[in-house]
């Protein structure tokens, strides 16, 4: 699955915004790099990603709370804590914090997509519940709304196409099913959860392939979101199946070993060349019955000799790259992987290095929000997108490719880095002698710290 478009309305601090991914009659764009001054709405653009796949799993994230509140006793917990664990798992707590703040119309987001060779959307609005969803794509011989759910006064009123099951009993059941729940599970979460309580023949006979289709498309999406990330790849192995759940540590099945080989070759091949004091990565396996605990090591150069240490060891910024490094092995294997700030804690060059290097293999989505303007010199302009607000607060998604100052010997870094394309924080000189004067000020009254 790969975004074509997502339109955002009342969605945190954007009031009316377009990302348009298209790339022609190409389908979407595989890769897309996201820029913006701070706090331009680059990781609300995110989240809006992360509310889509977090949504499908609702009935199973509030089952995961129940499990908190049982496993975990209060009294052990600081109350905060306790709370961002609980609260972390309530879609209608995330769709409250999606909320524009002193709005009072509802919240609207659309998601374009590509599944193969169809292209369809996703629609959802909510304010304190949901109050809209619709799903228009391939039903099987053409495209078409597969299902369009309203709230009309309090009432729910849904709109299933008939090539939506093939069985009516089913329908029923599943109407049923609205009746209880929408309102606080979306459509897509009811029959995700179906999908996971029956056996697979039984769904398998009864529902469209191509919801299926879909489903399996939004679980696959890997969103690394700067307050939390959630991924479809959180499975025993991996998912896809040939990348590890984790690089660093983890317990695999011994079946999975040569996915620990394949990693380590990686890792091996990525380190040695991008650090000239990293001569060797390695994993410590111990084997158990039918299990391997593995653990990451590299050996460095360090004082003149050879030196072996745990990966956990290494600096935040080394460590950061191996998360990077496993999206991106993602995005390669087809998978939607979303990553907020994808350059903190990591020197700018290595960066652009490490994109530079794999964004040719990407046949997935691959989509950051970034300040490393470095990339701006190498990257098709095509993927380039700029968050600018003006003095209202209102915010326009452009392409750089839409700039027309950009000519074929223009370096467009420069060009973004003098303000001509906006993104970038414009700011009057600080004076700090106001600064000075209201310390000093605070000392002549006797208000220093007691």
């Amino acid at each position: 699955m790969m975004f074509t478009y997502i339109k955002l309305k009342n969605f945190m601090s954007f009031k009316d915004a377009m990302f348009d991914l298209k790339n022609g009659s190409r389908g979407a764009k595989k890769f897309v790099a996201i820029y913006g001054e701070n706090g331009s709405g680059k990781s609300n653009f995110v989240n809006s990603i992360n509310l889509l796949r977090r949504s499908i799993d609702s009935f199973e994230m509030l089952m995961n709370a129940e499990k908190i509140k049982e496993i975990v006793p209060k009294q052990e917990l600081p109350k905060e804590i306790l709370e961002m664990l609980i609260g972390g798992t309530d879609i209608l707590k995330l769709t409250d914090s999606c909320r524009m703040k002193d709005c009072e119309d509802e919240t609207r987001v659309e998601y374009g997509f590509k599944i193969g060779d169809h292209e369809g959307y996703y629609i959802l609005s909510f304010a304190e519940k949901f109050l809209y969803e619709k799903l228009y794509y391939f039903t099987g011989k053409q495209r078409g709304t597969f299902f369009e759910i309203k709230n009309e006064n309090g009432r729910i009123v849904p709109i299933l196409s008939n090539k939506l099951f093939n069985n009516k009993k089913v329908e029923e059941e599943i109407c049923n099913e609205i009746e209880k729940y929408w309102g606080k599970h979306s459509l897509l979460s009811i029959l995700n959860k179906e999908r996971k309580e029956k056996n697979e023949q039984y769904i398998n006979d009864n529902y469209s392939k191509y919801i299926l289709e879909v489903l399996d498309m939004l679980e696959e999406i890997s969103v690394h979101y700067k307050k939390t990330s959630y991924s479809g790849m959180e499975v025993e192995a991996g998912k896809p199946d040939n990348i590890l759940l984790r690089m660093d540590v983890g317990k695999i099945k011994k079946s999975y070993e040569t996915n620990l080989n394949r990693s380590e070759r990686i890792l091996r091949d990525f380190f040695t060349q991008a650090y000239a004091d990293i001569k060797d990565v390695f994993y410590e396996r111990v084997y158990k019955e039918n299990e391997i605990s593995y653990k990451l090591f590299v050996k460095k150069m360090i004082g003149g000799k050879i030196r072996t240490i745990a990966f956990e060891n290494e600096s935040a910024g080394t460590q950061h790259i191996l998360d990077i490094i496993r999206s991106l092995l993602g995005a390669f294997c087809g998978i939607t992987v979303v990553y907020d700030e994808i350059d903190d804690g990591i020197h700018d060059l290595l960066l652009k290095i490490i994109l530079e290097s794999m964004i040719e293999d990407i046949s997935g989505q691959l989509i950051i929000t970034t300040h490393n303007t470095y990339m701006l010199e190498s990257i098709d302009i095509k993927s380039a997108y700029l968050i600018n607000v003006d003095y209202q607060g209102n915010k326009e998604v452009k392409c750089l490719d839409k700039y027309q100052r950009i000519q074929g010997t223009n370096n467009p870094r420069i060009m973004y880095l003098k303000g001509l394309f906006g993104g970038i924080p414009v700011v009057d000189t600080l004076d700090y002698d106001l600064i000075l004067n209201e310390l000093r000020s605070d000392e002549s009254n006797g208000e220093g710290d007691v």
